[in-house]
């Protein structure tokens, strides 16, 4: 299941995805925004960790982790990517979230016109 939206629309999956409560918790003490790159627990210690990533977007972009059996969610923060999911392409900008299953084929950091720098949060849940 891929989910493409934007933060606007984030508690509206709060059904499916109960994790999006401790998302959103994180989001509203800009967390991410403040961080630096690297991994982060959730103050709530819950199952839910996640990534803050800085990089320039290229041509070739890269193929993240695998996160077999876990969800991961994409938030763009500054900047702008494509991100290719399983064939599907994605342009994520600042306040757009993509979800998607950790071990799908993943493409990060494409660029779509000249390379730029991206901030970007990675939630895994």
């Amino acid at each position: 299941m891929i989910v493409y939206d934007t933060l606007s629309e984030l508690e509206s999956y709060l059904g499916p995805f109960p994790e999006i409560g401790v998302i959103i918790s994180v989001l509203d003490r800009s967390l991410p925004y403040e961080a630096g790159p690297g991994r982060y627990d959730t103050p709530e210690k819950s199952d839910v960790i996640y990534y803050v990533d800085e990089f320039l977007s290229s041509s070739f972009g890269f193929a993240p982790e695998i996160f077999s059996g876990k969800r991961v969610m994409e938030i763009a923060l500054d900047g702008e990517e494509m991100i290719s999911v399983s064939g599907s392409v994605f342009r994520m900008g600042e306040g757009s979230f993509l979800i998607y299953e950790g071990d799908e084929d993943v493409k990060r950091g494409l660029s779509w016109a000249i390379p730029g720098h991206v901030k970007a949060v990675r939630f895994i849940f």
